[in-house]
């Protein structure tokens, strides 16, 4: 078959066969049709070995018309002065992403710490916070110094005041006893303390010191004085007028301000305790003068107006007290002045007057 003019037939080639110019050609380049050679141009020609298609095929396919040739592409496309060109993309919709159910839980968990916390916050610093603080109890002290020794602050979290840490920060303080801490929500505090209050007095290595009730020593001093006594006159510092002289103690240690005396004998610490606890219970404190506590089975108390009294040894100590005031208020209304007012068998007391006067 002959083709366009000018060009030579095309001769048809087998496998294996060597074209004159294929001595460059590797085996898998070569040309392996098998077939008669197409001598059609249209490439919609069907082959002339499989004329049974025609009878099939549209007779317009060559027209290019029909919805097929009308439709849009989505590959590539040719254009002669261009080359082969990609059709603009067509953006499909994405996805909305899907976010794990752990960080979906998170966010919600978070806000819901930072609202706790900030509702905490509020309440730490804002609502429950110590803003008035006052004292009861305190006589001598000023208030400013109960609060002080307590340790706590305005601004303080009312909620977490530790009471037992502030019990043992006032009882720091010598001259305080820790009594009570109100709490009156939301922001008040109320400190309950008992000044400790020296009753007697005595000497040691020429100086004289104070105690309360329990020997806790407050003061000290080398000031004396002379005052009048049932004995005549006698020295004592003028700080501790009203107070009771003790004698007779033997001081083991503990003879400083701020300290507690220690005793050799524990029957004469107990003695001491629980006689100065009833003279404050009774009221009668500032009635005695002095108190000699050397002879455990034998105490001996002496009243300002000059009586003596004999306590006997140290039981009973409240009965005994009590008849010693009550035969004194008797004497003094039958104007007896001194003698001895002996009270160890409580129930009844004798009176011994002073030597030379009749009974």
């Amino acid at each position: 078959m002959q083709g366009p003019e000018g060009s030579q037939p095309r001769q048809t080639l087998r496998a294996g066969d060597r074209h004159p110019s294929d001595s460059d050609v590797r085996e898998w380049q070569r040309n392996t049709w098998y077939g008669p050679a197409p001598t059609n141009e249209n490439p919609f020609d069907e082959p002339e070995d499989a004329p049974e298609l025609r009878s099939s095929r549209s007779d317009n396919v060559n027209e290019h018309l029909g919805d097929f040739w009308r439709a849009e592409t989505g590959g590539y496309s040719y254009a002669p002065n261009q080359g082969m060109t990609r059709p603009p993309s067509r953006e499909e919709p994405r996805a909305e992403k899907r976010i794990p159910r752990r960080k979906s839980l998170l966010m919600p968990v978070l806000g819901l710490i930072l609202i706790i916390g900030g509702i905490l916050a509020v309440l730490r610093f804002a609502v429950f916070s110590v803003r008035e603080i006052r004292v009861d109890g305190n006589r001598t002290l000023s208030a400013e110094a109960v609060i002080q020794s307590s340790g706590i602050r305005p601004g303080t979290n009312i909620l977490t005041l530790d009471e037992g840490r502030i019990e043992q920060m006032i009882n720091g303080n010598y001259r305080l006893q820790f009594k009570y801490l109100d709490k009156q929500l939301p922001s008040t505090v109320i400190i309950g303390v008992r000044e400790r209050e020296p009753c007697c007095w005595l000497t040691y290595c020429g100086i004289q010191y104070s105690m309360d009730k329990n020997r806790m020593v407050l003061s000290e001093s080398e000031e004396m004085t002379l005052e009048a006594g049932a004995g005549g006159l006698q020295a004592q510092p003028e700080a501790f007028r009203n107070l009771v002289e003790v004698r007779g103690l033997q001081i083991r240690s503990g003879c400083f301000v701020g300290q507690t005396l220690n005793l050799f004998s524990q029957d004469q610490q107990l003695l001491f305790s629980e006689l100065f606890l009833e003279m404050k219970v009774l009221g009668c404190t500032g009635e005695i003068q002095e108190a000699d506590l050397s002879n455990l089975s034998s105490v001996l108390l002496t009243t300002r107006d000059g009586y003596t009294v004999a306590l006997g040894d140290g039981s009973q100590i409240h009965a005994k007290l009590r008849s010693m005031l009550l035969v004194r208020e008797e004497l003094k209304r039958m104007e007896e002045r001194g003698g001895t007012i002996n009270v160890v068998t409580p129930e009844t007391p004798l009176y011994s007057p002073p030597s030379g006067n009749g009974t």
